[in-house]
């Protein structure tokens, strides 16, 4: 590998894993705020936390790292510009395809990283924080067994333990059913545990009483060694099966297994999110292009360098927001689909005819007046 290719991609690459790092770690705060109530609301950990955000994050790098290389090959020639690294590369031989050529390559890691995000790593974590979130707040022990805590697992249920007495036990148990309104039932007990079945799971509670509001005024009262209350009824509705969009791996999104479930509008809208995942990554090519073209264009005139980092940022922009906005384009008219992968195609004709247009990357010196009237 030649030594001048190491050195650009090295240089270009380093930042780009920063840049990829920062965007994300910014994204990644943002959203992760709303599970935030979720496990402080459920009582898990922060351990369950980090967990969910880290699932989180391969849905947040499709749209990191494009706009990662983007900024890395503006911060990396933008250097070598800056430290007239580009005109001693010039000086020496180099054309501007040697400049650019480590930037492809670079451009090629970030597409395959892309691909693995869209067509694997987004799908599995999505799925698997859905699952798990479903868990969570289906955990009934967890919701229940609070100590020192009154909760509210479900609509009519309030309990309240002073102490809990292992994973799944508790001592100093209220617990008030008020389904009926008109006759809610109390339950004291000095002990009891939750204890799973095949009906549901239930709550045996030891030495305690129950107290019922038979009528205004009149309170019926009895006292018990041993007392099952069905938790059943209070448990969360059984999820829906249904994959979302981004939890679909690429083969059920073109052939979903519930198509006979599915209206012909949502197979239309998962088939577009099938050629969005797979024409995607080819942004990255068009990214570094049109931005090594920015920079290697204006040569030693730095009062212009900003003008054309500005306007290839636009471009870029406009080419994803086109990509962006064909996805329901596509939706809407199915056999139009071959437009998702036209806009990143042609984002790339757009650097290379940049690039190709640029006739060196390095201006010459100007004649001294004496040379110029000679």
């Amino acid at each position: 590998m030649p030594r001048l290719f190491r050195y650009i991609f090295n240089e270009t690459g380093r930042p780009f894993l920063f840049f990829v790092g920062a965007l994300a770690a910014i994204v990644w705060l943002s959203q992760s705020l709303r599970y935030v109530s979720v496990i402080v609301d459920q009582g898990q950990s922060a351990g369950t936390f980090l967990y969910l955000i880290v699932l989180m994050l391969p849905s947040l790098l499709i749209f990191t790292l494009p706009v990662a290389l983007l900024f890395a090959v503006f911060y990396a020639l933008y250097r070598l510009q800056t430290d007239s690294e580009l005109i001693v590369m010039s000086a020496s031989g180099r054309s501007r395809y040697a400049v650019a050529w480590p930037l492809v390559a670079l451009a090629a890691l970030g597409c395959l990283a892309h691909f693995a995000v869209n067509l694997y790593l987004m799908p599995l974590g999505q799925r698997t924080l859905k699952d798990r979130m479903f868990q969570i707040r289906g955990d009934i022990i967890t919701n229940i067994l609070r100590e020192g805590q009154f909760t509210t697992p479900s609509d009519g249920l309030t309990v309240y333990v002073r102490e809990r007495d292992g994973s799944d036990a508790a001592k100093g148990i209220l617990v008030h059913d008020n389904r009926d309104a008109t006759k809610p039932v109390t339950y004291l007990a000095q002990s009891g545990e939750i204890i799973p079945s095949e009906a549901g799971p239930r709550f045996v509670l030891m030495n305690g009483t129950v107290q019922r509001v038979e009528a205004p005024g009149r309170i019926q009262s009895l006292v018990f060694d041993r007392y099952v209350i069905d938790l059943a009824p209070f448990q969360k509705e059984e999820r829906d099966m249904a994959r979302g969009v981004q939890e679909r791996y690429l083969d059920e999104l073109f052939d979903p297994p519930d198509a006979a479930t599915l209206t012909d509008q949502r197979k239309r809208i998962l088939a577009a999110e099938g050629h969005e995942r797979l024409s995607s990554p080819f942004y990255s090519f068009a990214f570094v292009l049109i931005a090594a073209a920015a920079i290697l264009s204006t040569g030693s005139a730095r009062r212009s360098v900003a003008l054309r980092i500005t306007l290839a940022a636009f471009v870029c922009l406009g080419f994803r927001l086109a990509g962006m906005a064909s996805e329901g384009f596509v939706a809407r008219n199915p056999g139009l689909w071959f437009v998702m992968y036209l806009i990143p195609l042609l984002g790339i004709a757009t650097g290379l005819a940049w690039l190709s247009a640029v006739p060196v990357f390095a201006r010459r010196p100007r004649p001294e007046p004496q040379e110029a009237a000679a």
